[in-house]
Order: C-alpha cells, then sequence, then structure tokens
C-alpha cells in the first residue's frame, strides 16, 4: 500500500512538473487563411525561430516552455504582417480579426498592454506619417521652403520622441518593456548612463534576457570610451605593428624621431580618395624635412587596395589592419580620420585636411 501511494505521488509530481514548465500561446484571428504559423523571439535586434505549428479557421496553439518576458513575434506564411506582444511565464490568447493586427487583444501578459500604451502614446506618431508623405510631394515638385519647413517639425517632433522615450525608460526600469526599450537606443547613451541603467534593471529581473543583452552591448562601449581617451591629443599614440604593402613588419615607433600622419582610410572611401592628393602634397612638401605618413588601410580586399595607392600615388608606408584590432584601438568610427604625431609619437592633432595640414607641418618646422 505504501509502494502503491508512493508510486502514484511521484507521477503526479512528474506530471505537474512537465505542466508548469510549459506554456500555450493560442491565437484566433477571423480572416486568417489556413497556413503556418512561426513563432520567433527577438533576440539582439534578429527574429530567432522558437515553433512552427499548422493555422486552421484563423486557430493556432503554440506549446513552448516557459521563457523571461520578451518580445515575440508570429509570422504567417504568405502574410507581409506579423503579430507582435510580449510573451512569458503565462497562457496568453490573441484574439481579432487578422486585417486589424494592431487592435488584437491579447490577454494573459500585461507587458504587451504597457508595450501598446508606449507605442500608442508616442508624440508625433500620425503626424510623422503626414510629413513623410508631404515632404515627398515638395520634393517631386521642387518646393524647398516647405522641405525646410518640414525638415525643422520633424526635427522638433524628434526631440519630442526623444524626451518620451527616456522618460519612459526611466519610470520602466523595473520591467522587461523598459529594457527592451533601453535596448533599441543603447547607443544613444553614455557608459555611465547605460550602467546605471543596467543595476536598475538587474535589481528588478535578475538574469532577464534582455539584461544579459544590454550588459552585452556595454562592454564594445566601454572599450570604444577607453580608446577614446588614449587616442585624445596630448596622449601618445598607441603602438601597433602590421604588414606593410610589400610584406614586411611595420611599427608605428619605428618612426620615432619624425612627426608622423597616421591615416585610416581605404580604397573604396570616396572621401578618403579626394583627401589623398592634398597628403600627397604635404608629403612632398615636407618629407625631406621629417616627416612621414603612415597609411592604415581597412580594405578587406587585397588588390583593391594596392590598385588606390597606386592609382593616388601614395609613395609612403602602406598597411593594412585585416582584422580592424588597430582600429578599434583607436577608436575610429569614420574614415578618413588621421592623428599628427610629433617627434615623441605623441598625438598632436587630430584630421587635419588639405591646408590645415600643410600649415601645422610649416609651423612645426619653422
Amino acid at each position: 500500500m505504501l509502494r502503491k501511494g508512493f508510486l502514484f505521488l511521484a507521477i503526479s509530481i512528474a506530471i505537474w512538473g512537465c505542466s508548469s514548465k510549459s506554456i500555450e500561446i493560442e491565437g484566433n484571428l477571423k480572416g486568417l487563411a489556413d497556413t503556418k504559423a512561426y513563432l520567433n523571439r527577438i533576440s539582439e535586434g534578429a527574429p530567432l525561430a522558437i515553433d512552427t505549428v499548422d493555422v486552421k479557421d484563423g486557430k493556432f496553439i503554440f506549446t513552448i516552455d516557459k521563457i523571461d518576458a520578451q518580445l515575440l513575434v508570429v509570422f504567417f506564411e504568405g502574410q507581409k504582417v506579423p503579430l507582435v506582444f510580449f510573451g512569458g511565464d503565462k497562457d496568453i490568447s490573441a484574439t481579432g480579426e487578422f486585417e486589424k493586427l494592431d487592435d488584437v487583444k491579447v490577454t494573459g501578459s500585461e507587458s504587451t498592454a504597457l508595450f501598446a500604451k508606449f507605442n500608442n502614446e508616442m508624440p508625433g506618431k500620425v503626424r510623422t506619417v503626414e510629413i513623410k508623405n508631404d515632404f515627398m510631394k515638395a520634393q517631386m515638385s521642387g518646393d524647398q521652403a516647405t522641405m525646410n519647413s518640414l525638415r525643422e517639425e520633424m526635427g522638433s517632433i524628434f526631440e519630442e520622441q526623444k524626451t518620451y522615450f527616456n522618460k519612459f525608460v526611466e519610470t520602466n526600469t523595473n520591467n522587461a518593456v523598459g529594457a527592451f526599450m533601453t535596448l533599441n537606443v543603447a547607443g544613444e547613451y553614455d557608459t555611465t548612463k547605460l550602467k546605471e541603467l543596467i543595476a536598475k534593471f538587474e535589481t528588478a529581473l535578475g538574469e532577464h534576457v534582455y539584461v544579459n543583452e544590454l550588459k552585452k552591448l556595454l562592454e564594445p562601449m566601454e572599450k570604444h570610451e577607453l580608446a577614446m581617451q588614449a587616442v585624445a591629443v596630448g596622449k601618445p599614440a598607441p603602438e601597433f605593428t602590421l604588414k606593410s604593402s610589400n610584406g614586411a613588419d611595420v611599427s608605428l615607433s619605428s618612426f620615432k624621431g619624425k612627426y608622423v600622419l597616421v591615416d585610416f582610410w581605404a580604397s573604396w572611401c570616396a572621401p578618403c580618395r579626394q583627401e589623398n592628393p592634398n597628403v600627397v602634397k604635404a608629403y612632398a612638401m615636407f618629407n625631406k624635412k621629417g616627416f612621414e605618413v603612415v597609411s592604415v588601410s581597412t580594405d578587406r580586399e587585397e588588390e583593391k587596395w594596392l590598385q588606390a595607392v597606386e592609382q593616388d600615388k601614395m609613395t609612403w608606408t602602406q598597411v593594412r589592419d585585416l582584422d580592424g584590432s588597430v582600429s578599434q584601438s583607436y577608436a575610429i568610427q569614420v574614415i578618413p580620420t588621421t592623428f599628427l604625431l610629433d617627434k615623441d609619437g605623441v598625438i598632436i592633432a587630430k584630421d587635419l585636411r588639405g591646408d590645415d595640414l600643410i600649415n601645422k607641418l610649416e609651423e612645426l618646422m619653422k
């Protein structure tokens, strides 16, 4: 008798354990033809497949493991518009008309209601669409005055939206919707502010998927900020060794004792190619007086790199940053970017173009 009771209890626990680990996402959308439904979650800005089921008479059911509260997207085969909502650790029901997905009623997800509220109350939501259409009309008719006016209005709306967005995040650091929104604009924050927000989300959400993604975003931002500090005017230029166009190892420190222009560029970069003649001119004027150039290419294709070097008559040292590590250490985000170093390898100026470079070199070599 004891064994039977124990067996019954064990089976009951097993059944209860299995059922508690899964949730159902049920849909009933009038007007949706028989097709397939694909459930995805948004991971690092891209959809990641979770499950696929058949749709019959507008109805479908996903049975999946419980997940953190996060944005879910259901794509329907043969249809362009998806169903978007926040899922989590509870059963969810979505009912309504397929032609009006924005009005579909989602139950079992408080986060979906908050997400909808955020979108519905966004300042200038309707006006933004109107401005886009009006701008296209003005552009086609060549109405510059109207185009300028619309740009100005759009700028004002953008500032309102930015304020609204920041306020929403600040007041929702205790939920997944706030964390998701922060992920979408993480690049707009400095590292100090982002760290502060992550700490708040972590306190409320623990090891939530969005908290971990925010931490992952923070790491390269911190590295970039440190790199920016390392290449400030007055700092010693970070050392590097790269392969030259003839296959030799070239170290930046080997140019100490000369003024050096470190020039980050690429063959495909039009502004870089436009600036090259100015560097050629400066090199011809000052090379014999102790001026050197080290061009650091970010090209991936060797043939195009070497062809551009020959076409632009770049007769100085050419190296290539194939893995991007040197560009990262110099906090390069756009090219061309240049650094002028003194004879001790200290950065004394950045991004000198055309006559500004020549004037600076004349001042240094009086």
